[in-house]
């Protein structure tokens, strides 16, 4: 990536869509996996962290 395209994401790239945790879990429990580990909030940066593990067919 360019120079440019860099410091443009570091700002925050755009365009940026915020989605809710249970839009997340829906997400993958729908493609077969499996919260394992969450933390929200206080990891700090302010984001949220999830650990999906896909569940043996």
């Amino acid at each position: 990536m360019s120079h440019w395209r860099d410091i443009v994401d570091w700002v925050g790239g755009y365009p940026y869509e915020a989605a809710t945790p249970e839009a997340i879990f829906d997400f993958y429990e729908r493609r077969g996996f499996r919260l394992v580990t969450l933390k929200c909030g206080g990891v700090g940066v302010g984001c949220n962290e999830f650990v999906f593990v896909r569940e043996a067919d």
